[in-house]
């Protein structure tokens, strides 16, 4: 054999392997793409419906629900919220902080209690603090277009026991490194993102550890003793709140199923850290529905959502304790609840 037959003879299993590395792509490639076109055009408009609400609740893969149907056609398909700024007032009469306190100063229970969450599909984790006192509103080092925190580092800065992401922020290129926020945030009582005057859609904790939901202002939220708050509409446009007054807000439940982050308080003060999984083999995720399910079951009075999806995050003693939906690991966030010590409370 002479040379330049051997060095075709060498370069035959590098073509090879090349040439089946591309076949198996494109199989993948054309798999992908009929699952999804049976997905928007099969013959079950529920199907659709969901599978299309869910994608459009991301910003990584909204773009797939427009493969193969036009924006005119996903016009039935879109969640929008009837929800005006006029929202309902919080009753504060109705939440009795001192209940919760009583139970932690006795001694004889957890101020902080960790709850497996398993209700049909949905799976998570529930955070119950008694003494609403202990949570605070962490925030990244800068507001600036720079990556924010992960949350396991947030909880860590504010020497926290746990926590949970919190507000929207804007995440252009889909890669959860987002370090500005989306709306309003306010801590330690002072109005550090967003203006006075703009109404937003607000989830948030007054002087006295009480959870407020619904639209305001920044001037009015601060006027109103507002202490840790910030913002959350759905891509779709679907308001933060969820219950108000022990009422669901239905106007709200709209969307697809998606890993989900909410934050609700019982009549006894005691605040409920809620996160649900998605996006994995073990549950596709939660809808709003489900999760104000959930916060019913666990005597949730008033109740808001949070942002969701890949960004949907609890820390428990310094480590993350439910399945994390980014395929990069835990996003990089501007906000989250944080859960201090038993006894570091608030002002």
């Amino acid at each position: 054999m002479n040379s330049s037959e051997t060095k075709t003879a060498k370069k035959h299993p590098i073509g090879r392997f090349f040439a089946f590395v591309g076949v198996t792509l494109l199989c993948l490639v054309v798999t992908l793409l009929g699952m999804i076109w049976v997905l928007e055009r099969g013959p079950s408009p529920t199907v659709t419906g969901m599978f299309t609400r869910s994608v459009r609740e991301t910003s990584a893969i909204r773009w797939m629900s427009t493969l193969f149907l036009t924006e005119e056609e996903l016009e039935q398909f879109k969640s929008v919220s009837t929800e005006d700024l006029a929202t309902e007032s919080i009753n504060t009469s109705l939440i009795h902080v001192e209940k919760a306190a009583e139970k932690v100063q006795t001694g004889n229970v957890d101020s902080v209690q960790l709850i497996d969450i398993a209700e049909g599909t949905c799976k998570g984790k529930l955070l119950i603090v008694l003494d609403p006192k202990q949570v605070i509103l962490g925030t990244s080092d800068e507001f600036v277009k720079q990556p924010g925190l992960q949350l396991t580092d947030m909880v860590a800065k504010y020497n926290g026991i746990a926590g949970i992401n919190a507000g929207g922020f804007n995440d252009e290129n889909g890669t959860g490194s987002g370090g500005i926020p989306q709306g309003i945030v306010i801590t330690n009582g002072e109005l550090i993102y967003g203006n006075d005057t703009t109404p937003y859609h607000l989830v948030g904790l007054d002087r006295d550890g009480i959870l407020h939901v619904g639209a305001m202002s920044g001037k009015a939220a601060v006027e109103q003793g507002i202490q840790w708050a910030v913002s959350f509409v759905t891509h779709d446009g679907l308001a933060s709140s969820l219950i108000i007054n022990g009422e669901v807000q239905r106007q709200n439940l709209g969307g697809g199923v998606n890993p989900r982050t909410a934050l609700g308080q019982r009549e006894d003060g005691a605040l409920l850290l809620l996160v649900l999984d998605g996006r994995s083999i073990n549950t596709l995720g939660a809808s709003m529905e489900d999760v104000v399910n959930i916060m019913l079951e666990y005597g949730a009075i008033n109740a808001g959502n949070l942002d969701g999806g890949s960004s949907s995050v609890m820390v428990y003693d310094g480590e993350i304790v439910n399945h994390c939906a980014s395929v990069t690991g835990p996003r990089r966030i501007p906000t989250g609840f944080i859960v201090l010590e038993e006894g570091a409370q608030h002002d």
